[in-house]
């Protein structure tokens, strides 16, 4: 499969997919990267490899603080902003001081909100509009997948 289609066809899965289904795919995506950077750090002490991994964790987590809306979301967009400043910031510090402790906190708060972010999106119903945080995965970020979307937005029940 050509570069051209093999792009066409993960556009096509990322549009066809839920809003909700597409933000646990960022947060899998973060995970697999940084546990990727991990191992070229700890297993074969390739350091390009890992910086180019650890970029590309801190490129998720940017889109996913730019999908944020404040407004809508309330007290839980606040705080996640907060936490995505926080592990960006990590990130970069690990990733000058090639720190693998750093890394994993980085990488077990990315699971834990992976896990509850799971969860919402097994639960939700879509009925209940109280107490609703509103994210829209196409916001512009420079993220490559979000840029040939059309721009949605995601209630989820919390």
């Amino acid at each position: 499969m050509s570069n051209t289609s093999l792009s066409r066809y993960r556009e096509s899965q990322i549009t066809a997919t839920p809003p909700e289904k597409t933000v646990l795919m960022l947060y899998d995506g973060a995970i697999r990267f940084l546990e990727s950077a991990m191992k070229e750090l700890e297993e074969n002490n390739n350091m390009p490899e890992k910086s180019r991994l650890v970029e590309k964790t801190v490129k998720i987590i940017d889109h996913l603080q730019s999908c944020l809306d404040q407004e809508k979301g309330g007290v839980i967009a606040g705080n996640l902003n907060k936490l995505y400043d926080y592990m960006s910031i990590k990130l970069t510090e690990a990733n000058l001081r090639n720190d693998i402790p750093k890394m994993g906190e980085v990488l077990n708060l990315l699971l834990t909100i992976r896990d509850g972010w799971k969860d919402i999106c097994d639960k939700s119903t879509g009925n209940d509009n109280s107490n609703t945080n509103y994210i829209h995965p196409s916001a512009d970020s420079g993220f490559d997948a979000a840029e040939s979307r059309p721009e949605r937005k995601v209630g989820v029940k919390v």
